[in-house]
């Protein structure tokens, strides 16, 4: 019974010793200039804002009539650095298995977009910087009202 309890508290130590080393690069940077929307920010080759295109919560006569107009909209940031260790993929493959496993649905609807970025990619410099992303990290923001709200 103590073996058991032994090799679990080592089985976790170990866990969260290879999650740290992934984020070994993150840094503490704070920015109060930061705007709420991502309106600006680029990924990849593509803006952001072309995810967020449909997240629009200006309120229209359109939107009123429709009851899922007025359902929140989730993105989901997977963040890595270009040298990615064994964890850092295997939280990318077991946040698709669950996004394909139980939310198949909204990702077809589009109330849940998901995208992958280099941070070491110039391109996704600044929605780095203001998720404070420099190493690996999952942040999901939820988008309603207007309001973002990031959990990561």
């Amino acid at each position: 019974m103590k073996i058991k309890k032994i090799f679990g508290i080592l089985f976790i130590f170990t866990a969260l010793v290879a999650i740290s080393a992934c984020n070994s690069r993150t840094s503490v940077k704070t920015d109060t200039s930061q705007k709420d929307s991502l309106n600006t920010e680029k990924a990849n080759d593509k803006k952001v804002s072309d995810i967020e295109d449909s997240t629009s919560t200006k309120s229209t006569e359109k939107d009123k009539n429709n009851p899922a107009a007025n359902l929140p909209i989730v993105l989901i940031y997977n963040f890595h650095i270009t040298n990615r260790c064994v964890t850092c993929i295997a939280i990318e493959d077991a946040t698709t298995k669950t996004l394909n496993t139980y939310f198949a649905s909204e990702m077809k609807q589009g109330r849940i977009k998901r995208k992958i970025l280099n941070v070491d990619d110039e391109a996704n410099k600044k929605i780095s910087e203001k998720y404070e992303a420099f190493g690996s990290g999952l942040f999901v923001t939820r988008i309603f009202n207007g309001k973002e709200t990031t959990t990561d």
